[in-house]
């Protein structure tokens, strides 16, 4: 019986010669400032009060203020509003009068058919 060898060697692989990163040892030594993310916070707690404000006011229309709940919907910022905008949603889709979207413009109907089919109302894309 043979007895093979078994090549106990490294194989041969190719050396890459990168050049320096232009970046240098910039990243390597990062530092968290807590005090700054703390002041970003606080900055954003005013303008989340004044949207709030804007979308509970009974005296907004429903158009603008559906218009205003889509554009926070596509900023994906629902979830600080969610309890707001789901009460508004269904008061007004209960308000909703089918037979005013005759004099509406593509635009509204197309706001409003998205928005309350995003919150899970079913509105007819027919007549």
């Amino acid at each position: 019986m043979a007895t093979s060898e078994v090549n106990t060697t490294e194989p041969a692989r190719p050396l890459a010669n990168f050049p320096p990163s232009t970046w240098g040892d910039h990243f390597l030594s990062f530092s968290l400032d807590n005090s700054q993310l703390e002041a970003y916070v606080k900055a954003m707690e005013q303008p989340k009060e004044q949207l709030r404000r804007l979308i509970l006011n009974p005296t907004t229309d429903s158009n603008e203020k559906l218009s205003m709940i889509y554009s926070v919907y596509r900023l994906g910022l629902t979830y600080l509003f969610s309890k707001d905008i789901d009460a508004q949603v269904y008061e007004i889709f209960n308000l909703v009068n089918l037979q005013t979207y005759h004099e509406a413009d593509l635009y509204t109907i197309s706001i409003h058919f998205q928005v309350f089919r995003s919150f899970g109302y079913r509105f007819s894309c027919g007549n």
